[in-house]
Parts: C-alpha cells; sequence; structure tokens
C-alpha cells in the first residue's frame, strides 16, 4: 500500500530514496503502452512474501529452481561519467573579435581585446602572432602547447634544456601562447629525467673560509625563527643565540622583533 500511494502521489515522499525509486518506476513506465500498480492482498502474496525472505537465507539451503543474482549498487544510484564541455581557451576572445567583430561586454576588457589583436592574424582558420623580427607563429591551445612541450623537451632530438632554453627553441620553432615561458620553466622543473641525472653545479660561488672561535663564548651567531604558533603571551617569534665553540644554545620567546628584544637577551643570558 505504501509503495502505491507514493507513486500515486497520495502520500508524501519525504525519504530521498524513497523519491528516487518512484522516479525510476515512473521513467520506466514510460517505455510500456499500459502501465498499472495495485495493492495485492495480504491473502495472495505468500509468494513475494517467501520472495522476500531469500534475501536473508542461506543459498546452500535454496533449490535450483531459484537463480540469484547479486546487485553490486542500487539501481537508483547514477554512475559518474566523465562531463565534455566544449571550453574556451585564450585565443577564444581574439578569433571572435578578428572573425566576427564580437567583443565583450565589459569596456575595458574590450579595450584589451582590440589592443591585444593587433599583432594577430587568422590564415585558413589558424591564428597566428605576428611579429617584426621573425616570421609568422602559430599559436596553440592547451593541449597542443603540451604536446610542443614534450616534443622539443623530451623528444626524438630532445635535449632536455631548463626553462628559457626550451621556450626560445619553441618560438624558432614557429610556435607561440602568452604562458609560454612560464610553462616551459615548469614543464624543466617537473622532469624525472633532468632531476636524476642534470648537472649540477657544486663549487661554492667564493673560496669557504672556517670560522674559529678562540676561547668559549667569544663568538656567537643569532638568528630569529618566525612566524610560529602563538603562544599564551601572544610569543610567535623566537630569538636563538648559539656560541661558536661550545655549541652553547640560548632560545628566548619574542612577541615582536625589536632592537631592544635582542639586547634583552645579550645582558640578561650571556653577559650577565
Amino acid at each position: 500500500m505504501l509503495v502505491v500511494k507514493h507513486l500515486s502521489g497520495e502520500y508524501e515522499q519525504r525519504d530521498p530514496r524513497t523519491k528516487a525509486y518512484a522516479t525510476k518506476v515512473k521513467d520506466a513506465s514510460l517505455s510500456f503502452e499500459t502501465f498499472e500498480l495495485s495493492q495485492i492482498g495480504r491473502e495472495n502474496n505468500g509468494r513475494a512474501d517467501a520472495l522476500s525472505r531469500i534475501a536473508s537465507a542461506e543459498t546452500q539451503s535454496l533449490t535450483g529452481s531459484i537463480y540469484l543474482t547479486e546487485a553490486k549498487m542500487p539501481s537508483i544510484e547514477k554512475r559518474e561519467c566523465l562531463e565534455i564541455h566544449q571550453g574556451t581557451d585564450w585565443m577564444t576572445p581574439l578569433k571572435n573579435y578578428l572573425e566576427k567583430g564580437i567583443l565583450p561586454m565589459d569596456r575595458r576588457e574590450a579595450l584589451k581585446i582590440k589592443y591585444r589583436a593587433s599583432t594577430y592574424t587568422i590564415i585558413n582558420g589558424r591564428m597566428y602572432r605576428r611579429s617584426v623580427s621573425q616570421p609568422l607563429l602559430r599559436c596553440l591551445n592547451t593541449e597542443e602547447q603540451h604536446q610542443a612541450l614534450e616534443a622539443v623537451h623530451e623528444g626524438i632530438c630532445g635535449e632536455h634544456l631548463a626553462g628559457r632554453s626550451l621556450a626560445f627553441k619553441i618560438l624558432r620553432q614557429g610556435f607561440f601562447w602568452p604562458t609560454l615561458k612560464a610553462d616551459a620553466s615548469e614543464y624543466a622543473k617537473k622532469c624525472v629525467q633532468c632531476q636524476l641525472f642534470a648537472t649540477v653545479p657544486r663549487q661554492p660561488p667564493e673560496e669557504m673560509t672556517s670560522v674559529l672561535s678562540p676561547i668559549s663564548f667569544a663568538m656567537w651567531v643569532v638568528d630569529i625563527v618566525g612566524i610560529l604558533p602563538t603562544s599564551m603571551k601572544q610569543a610567535k617569534y623566537c630569538i636563538i643565540a648559539i656560541d661558536y665553540m661550545t655549541k652553547w644554545v640560548e632560545a628566548r620567546p619574542l612577541s615582536a622583533i625589536t632592537e631592544e628584544a635582542a639586547k634583552k637577551l645579550f645582558l640578561e643570558h650571556i653577559i650577565l
């Protein structure tokens, strides 16, 4: 009775699962020429009642005339699928203006597109960037950008160039996009082969000299650490002093970085 009343609309459907099942039944009913859902009296639903108890029965005790199918998920659950959107890239507003004369409603954005469009042109449906000293550069979308970076950086003749050199080589090949230099730098940083086998300069920029202390507590190194989690006394910095010879450490919390706080550390905890 509950199922029939829910489907007919006589009973309100408050449970989301109940609403989902009712919606699925209504959608399935559209596939039939005639559809009727009616309540069966208790005296006539013995077989349905026995069928409903099979779910809790042991499968070993069932006869061979009963076939069971395990449902991996409820029929009302929708499977996730990848939505395909025809998105826009950086060339879309420029193409709209060059081909159709369409500009955004915002006056400032429209002026920006007009100014940028002066260095681009459309040839056979492809957008190219014009330059005074270079030939036409073919503009690439997001997918083509990744392919160009991969081919030039680690392709058949790839030299695993660094970011700036990689960007200039792509330009010499005749390709362009506005974030070329930044994208090339990030791509080179994430290359596994470059991280493993790149030549790293290990020579220091200047000749190393050792710092020696003649006696204890004669030479100190001071540093300030922060910002740290705020303590109960509103301290969020820490001033640290270390003796060069003995490696003795003095550390005090600070609420603010001031000259007086550094003097106080030396006067109270080191000199006195």
